[in-house]
């Protein structure tokens, strides 16, 4: 039998990271510019050009390593993209 036990909401304060609380925020702000990006058929270099960045850390980003880029960063490159803000 398996037991379950509920604590935190945030697995990644749970699991000690530093910037636990804004993990989340990040991934739901790399999850709308993807979701941007899909909808408007942009590809990577387009993407990149427009949000200031290289297309390089843009996939990074993408694949989900966005540990080393702040929420206001990514906040920005969402706004380049022209998607709504979160």
């Amino acid at each position: 039998m398996f037991r379950f036990e509920y604590g935190q909401t945030n697995i990644y304060a749970l699991l000690g990271f530093a910037d636990a609380e804004e993990i989340p925020l990040k991934a739901e702000l790399v999850k709308a510019m993807a979701a941007c990006m899909k909808a408007t058929g942009m590809s990577l270099c387009d993407a990149a050009a427009m949000a200031g960045t290289s297309a390089s850390d843009l996939a990074l980003v993408l694949c989900g390593k966005f540990q080393d880029v702040r929420a206001d960063e990514l906040r920005g490159w969402l706004a380049h993209l022209g998607a709504p803000m979160l």
